[in-house]
């Protein structure tokens, strides 16, 4: 597990681009994968124009108040004392004194103006007079801007509901939160109300936040013909579900398969096994490897290796005893046994499959189950054709079908989802040329920073210290299993991941490190954005790149998008096709063999199976129409390079290929390892828009806000300008606050501060969590929407062990984005590039090493 941030040194400070020595280009893959909104980011006109112009009025009204107070009060101080024969005429002094420094209106009598004019002297009565107007003036601004903010407030609620109309966002909605979709058209959708707060999360996700889900961020590939379709399928967590309810009823016994737990391995003569744990309701979509001793139940297990492949009811024969299914359960239970996957690595819909093979079990409850099971995919695989409303209701009579079963019949704990990825309903084309120009200027800024990982040199040291230089071990799976249970492992592991971020955030000469040809050289996935007025502008070079985040440039981002992307209408052929060449390009000189995990209950991971002949991963189960997975890799230590190298029995080079979802620095337990060796390399670079969790700098305190200036290099955007404060010092409603005055004082706070209009707001928790992730991804907000700032406020003040906000530019802007649609309507868009740089070798080292190494010794 990764460690917490705050077990961690602290970062190096940051090299600049323009200090930072260059590397080599990188090549540039020709797949580009499109993110593209499928709301416009007009759907967040929410702005209220008039009253915010209102108040920058209100602003010059109160700055020429505040440049009159110092002279008139000073003034008014002076002549008090010669009031005094004129009790009223001094009280009125003293009042107006204070009101003049307090920037509070005064309404004096017109025959108490008169008076102090006749005693004052004129400049102070010409001053007198004209803060008198001003603050009439102002008072009456005030009035208006109270009665704008009213009438623009329910136009803007009205565009928000009317956004619920367009059909592509209620389908998207539909499958976010059907219940909130079912609910919203008695709900208002004032500032303050949380149906509002929750309508704008939606419509700001479909606008502007380009993480793909169903029908609010779609995709397309590069240069492929779209058409806007879609493709529905039931929650890989939730089939998995019904597999286990099914398994664990013996009137399903004939119909599922089990098969003996194969990941055993013997370190010093003790039997060690991975035993699977899933994540329950409401959890992650997980299977957790835990490498468990047994040596308590060896002869059982010398057993059971010796079972083939059978039915649950065979295995009851086999079992015998007084209660053979209770044995089955907790051999089950305790991983010692495993069920076979009735359905294939490439099948689209599995419940479907595990639907069919309940056809063996003539029984009343099989047969009813078995057309639930069937319904329930028919219903789903047909979802992406229906409206909003449709959906949502189909959705929940299925969960309800599911639930009203009839009493004894099957019931999993995970509750019914279907889930859908689109294709966009807007082709693209990148033009190819400064955009290849610009990533290959970004890879050679960021290429110095990414490292060989220490926690691959311990790796390779276990080796050689079990095997010697140049041994040979014929199962890896045994090495990383001995040196898993080793004692002092989990401080080892926290050791090598500490010395990594210790590495990161400065050149390093651990670039240049090498490795095998079975490791994978360096690569990284770039998602950016494109900030331009048209793709005509993008052809010249009038544009800007925004680098948002990295990835794995293996391809494991994109793969899970394969069977929508997948049509060959391009002459560059679908995304597999595209990813199986980028694949062998990064390996020429090894066999690229897929591993997968979790993909019995990940339906990311289950989606992005088969691209590539499985390398099988003990942990994984089998399915039934592939033999049993019984991987035999080798690794052998290379003495002129000193790095490992995966091997087949034949002793030609395998490449282990992780195309998963999930990064590989967050896989838990000894699997890491594994796709460690795999890709040992660490993209230590901080020159991206996306903050890490792990670099963050100590709590701001009191009002003060830190401004840390937009990062650039040529036409790269490599840092939004940021602004962070102490959670306290955003201002929040207060009790029996008019939202009109709430609004005006947030407005002035902004003012105060010199924020832009409309920025990016995430929330640093004070201990790292994947909750305190998830509550830390950006807020859109703009100042002048009052839905967006009562949605902000709220979000900071529910999210716990809040340290910090920080607001970014929003860069681009909703001005800058170029893709339009048929109505000529702006559409946000994130793309994603990968880039491979040459296997570093010991015989041949970049010329630019040097430059890295001066850099670092000039620190």
């Amino acid at each position: 597990m990764t460690p917490p941030p705050s077990a961690l040194r602290p970062l190096a400070s940051p090299v600049a681009p323009s200090q930072a020595p260059a590397g080599p280009a990188p090549v540039v893959s020709p797949t580009i994968v499109h993110r593209i909104n499928q709301l416009p980011v007009e759907a967040l006109d929410l702005a209220l124009p008039r009253t915010s112009d209102s108040l920058r009025r209100e602003t010059a009204y109160a700055n020429q108040l505040a440049e009159q107070a110092g002279p008139l009060s000073d003034a008014l101080h002076a002549a008090i004392p010669m009031l005094e024969d004129a009790p009223r005429l001094r009280r009125a002094a003293l009042d107006l004194r204070r009101r003049v420094h307090n920037s509070r209106p005064a309404h004096l009598p017109e025959n108490v103006v008169r008076s102090l004019h006749e005693r004052l002297d004129a400049t102070t009565g010409q001053a007198l007079t004209h803060w008198l107007d001003t603050t009439r003036e102002l008072t009456a601004l005030r009035a208006r801007t109270d009665s704008l903010y009213g009438e623009e407030t329910a136009l803007a609620t009205e565009r928000l509901r009317h956004t619920l109309s367009e059909r592509v966002f209620a389908q998207g909605l539909a499958q976010a939160s059907p219940h909130l979709l079912n609910h919203l058209t008695t709900k208002p959708l004032q500032p303050h109300s949380k149906a509002a707060r929750s309508v704008l999360g939606y419509v700001s996700r479909a606008a502007v936040k380009t993480s793909p889900f169903s029908r609010l961020t779609a995709l397309a590939l590069d240069g492929q013909d779209v058409d806007g379709t879609g493709h529905s399928y039931v929650d890989q967590q939730h089939v998995h579900a019904w597999l286990a309810e099914l398994a664990q009823d013996e009137r399903f016994s004939a119909a599922l398969q089990i098969e003996p737990n194969r990941s055993t391995r013997r370190v010093e003569d003790r039997p060690y096994l991975l035993t699977p744990s899933y994540g329950g309701p409401g959890e992650t979509a997980w299977r957790t490897d835990t490498l468990a001793d047994c040596t308590l139940q060896s002869k059982l297990l010398e057993e059971l290796a010796s079972w083939p492949r059978m039915t649950i009811a065979e295995a009851l024969v086999r079992i015998g005893g007084g209660d053979p299914f209770g044995g089955f359960l907790r051999l089950l239970d305790t991983g010692l046994l495993r069920l076979v996957l009735p359905w294939s690595p490439t099948d689209q819909r599995p419940l479907r499959t595990l639907a069919q093979s309940l056809e063996a079990v003539p029984h009343p409850a099989a047969e009813r189950t078995r057309a639930l099971l069937e319904r329930l995919d028919e219903q789903a695989a047909g979802l992406h054709l229906l409206s909003g409303h449709e959906r949502a209701r189909t959705v929940d009579r299925l969960a309800a079908d599911i639930h009203f079963s009839p009493k004894g019949d099957p019931q999993p704990e995970v509750r019914y989802a279907v889930y859908e990825d689109a294709l966009s309903d807007l082709p693209l084309d990148l033009p190819a040329g400064p955009i290849q120009h610009d990533l290959a200027d970004l890879g050679r800024l960021i290429r110095p920073y990414i490292f060989r990982s220490h926690l691959y040199d311990w790796l390779r040291d276990e080796f050689v210290a079990r095997y010697g230089p140049g041994g040979h071990v014929p199962d890896i799976f045994g090495f990383l299993w001995a040196v898993a249970a080793a004692p002092g492992f989990d401080g080892k592991l926290f050791q090598a991941l500490q010395q990594d971020h210790a590495e990161s955030g400065r050149p390093t000469d651990r670039a240049w490190l090498p490795v095998s040809a079975s490791n994978a050289p360096p690569t990284t996935a770039v998602l950016y954005q494109i900030a331009a007025n048209s793709t005509d502008d993008i052809r010249r070079g009038d544009h800007q790149l925004v680098v948002n985040q990295y990835n794995s440039g293996i391809g494991g981002l994109l793969a899970r998008f394969r069977s929508g992307l997948d049509r060959p209408a391009s002459d560059r052929g679908g995304l597999t096709h595209q990813l199986q060449s980028w694949i062998a390009a990064l390996f020429p000189n090894a066999i690229p063999r897929q591993v997968t995990l979790a993909g019995d209950v990940n339906g990311m991971h289950h989606a992005a199976d088969g691209i590539l002949p499985a390398l099988h991963w003990p942990g994984e189960p089998s399915y039934a129409k592939e033999d049993p997975r019984t991987a035999v890799v080798a690794m052998r230590h290379c003495p002129d390079t000193d790095t490992l190298e995966f091997t087949d029995p034949e002793g030609l080079a395998l490449a282990p290929v992780y195309l998963g979802v999930v990064p590989q620095h967050l896989v838990p337990g000894v699997a890491r390892l594994l796709l460690c060796l795999a890709d040992p390399w660490v993209n230590g670079s901080r020159l991206c828009c996306t903050a890490n969790p792990m670099d963050a700098p100590p709590a701001p305190v009191g009002e003060d806000i830190q401004s840390t200036p937009r990062k650039t290099h040529e036409r790269l955007v490599l840092g939004r300008h940021t602004w962070r404060f102490a959670p306290e010092a955003l201002p929040t409603p207060a009790k029996g606050e008019e939202p009109s005055a709430f609004f005006r004082r947030v407005h002035q706070w902004r003012v105060r501060h010199g924020l832009p209009d409309e920025v990016f707001l995430s929330v640093e928790a004070s201990s790292w969590s994947p909750a305190a992730s998830s509550q830390g991804k950006p807020l859109w907000l703009s100042f002048l929407s009052p839905h967006a700032i009562w949605a902000a406020a709220h979000h900071v003040g529910r999210t716990k062990g809040a340290k910090a906000v920080r607001l970014a530019e929003a860069c681009p802007d909703r001005s800058s984005y170029w893709l339009c649609d048929a109505n000529g309507r702006r559409r946000a868009a994130e793309h994603v590039s990968l880039l491979r740089w040459q296997r570093p070798t010991t015989e041949a080292r970049p010329a630019c090493e040097t430059a890295a190494e001066s850099a670092k010794e000039g620190e």
